[in-house]
Parts: C-alpha cells; structure tokens; sequence
C-alpha cells in the first residue's frame, strides 16, 4: 500500500497509508490530513490515484504546493521518494524516512513538561492541532540547539546554550548546577562570534580539553571537557 511520511523541520511526524484513491491535505475541516498551521493553506494539496500510479495537484492555495523543490503548474505524477512541502512541512511519497518523532524525553534533573497528546486519526482524517504542530517545532529545533552533555558521580544531565554563556559548577550561582564531585564553581563556556569557548576559572581543579591540560580552548562539536571529576562533552549548533 503506498504510503505518505509527514515531516516538519525534516523530523518525521506520522506515516499515512493511501487507503482511498483521493486524499485532501489543508487547514480546513474535511480534509483527509488535517494540519492545524498557518503555514498551510485551507485547501492545499490533493493527492489522487489515477491507473496504477498516482498524481499529486495544487487545490488553488496561496503559498503554493512544491514537487522536489519545483511549484505545481499543472498535476503531476509521482515516483517514489518524491517531496512534497507546503509551508513548513513536507509530505514524502513511498519514502519511510524513519519512526513518527516522539515527545522528547526532558533532560536529567529537569522536570519533564505535562505530556501532550500525539497527533490524533479518527475516521481516516489525521489531524496534527496548532498546539501539536508548536510542541513539535519547538522540539525540534531545541534538539539543533548547541548543548553540554554532563557526567558525574554515576549522574548525567543535558543543559541546551540559549544565551551568551554557561557557568558549571555545585553552587546556585551556577546555570547548570552539578552534584558533589564536580567543581564548585567555576567552568564557564562562553559564545564567541558563530562559536564557543571554555574556560577553567577553579583555579584548584586543572581542566582537560579532548585530554590536553589548558585554561581555556575553542570548542568543537564533540569535544569532551573534564575537571575534577566532572566530564562532558559539547554538542555545537545544527546550521
């Protein structure tokens, strides 16, 4: 049976089986997919069966309905892998990327955000509501974010780098506070221009960048930071 695989910011959403020769995508009441977002018009897209294969044609909307990057002038007959977007989503044809995307597990010594309910299909319409559609954006981009991952004392956490810097250490002056056996305070990282940096400033505890002792280094995605018995490891930004 052919398939369709909803994406949003290139994250797989819901896998959805042609079970009926004509399926409708839009923002309006009645459609097939059903997506709840301004970015998508009230009727998009259409997808219809026509032979053995099947035509993909634009409903009239005003942002436009897009074929492997290409506007839809007239219908067009799709092959498997083709990319269909609209707005911020992206529906692919025969094309199973990877599992739906889940809610993201909160990270360690965070406390994890009220569940929300999945995407809901009922009556053969899939319908993705505004606040579905937020969630999943948000999460998606926060999972781009440039992050530290932390390890100490059998104890982990994820902190993401929203703002210009990231002091780490035990007290409550520190924007990720670690258990016992980290530092006290303070190892800071700080952006600079389109990077980061890291600095030791406990000047009782000598910090190790990727193993080599130094005060302070320019990071790369996927060096490992250690100082007294704390470790972690940068994760830079997805451009």
């Amino acid at each position: 049976m052919p398939k369709l695989t909803l994406v949003l910011d290139r994250k797989p959403v819901q896998v959805y089986d042609l079970e009926q020769p004509v399926i409708r995508v839009g923002r309006a009441e009645g459609m097939d997919i059903l997506i709840d977002n301004v970015s998508v018009s009230r009727r998009q897209a259409e997808f219809r069966r026509e032979g053995p294969g099947w035509i993909v044609r634009d409903l009239g909307s005003a942002n436009g309905t897009f074929v492997n990057g290409e506007r839809l002038a007239a219908d067009r007959p799709l092959q498997p892998g083709d990319e269909i977007s609209f707005g911020k989503f992206s529906l692919f044809f025969e094309r199973v990327l990877t599992e739906p995307v889940a809610a993201a597990a909160p990270p360690a010594r965070e406390t994890a955000p009220p569940r929300r309910p999945a995407p809901t299909q009922a009556d053969g319409t899939l319908h993705l509501d505004a606040a579905e559609v937020e969630r999943l954006h948000r999460a998606a981009t926060r999972k781009r974010q440039a992050q530290i991952q932390w390890e100490v004392g059998g104890e982990r956490g994820t902190h993401y780098i929203e703002g210009g810097g990231v002091l780490v250490g035990r007290t409550a002056l520190c924007d990720v506070q670690v258990p016992a056996g980290g530092p006290k305070q303070h190892l800071l990282i700080l952006r600079r221009g389109e990077g980061f940096e890291v600095r030791n400033v406990a000047w009782w505890n000598r910090m190790k960048v990727n193993g080599r002792t130094t005060a302070r280094a320019v990071l790369k995605n996927g060096d490992t930071i250690d100082v007294g018995k704390l470790r972690l490891k940068f994760m830079d930004e997805v451009r």
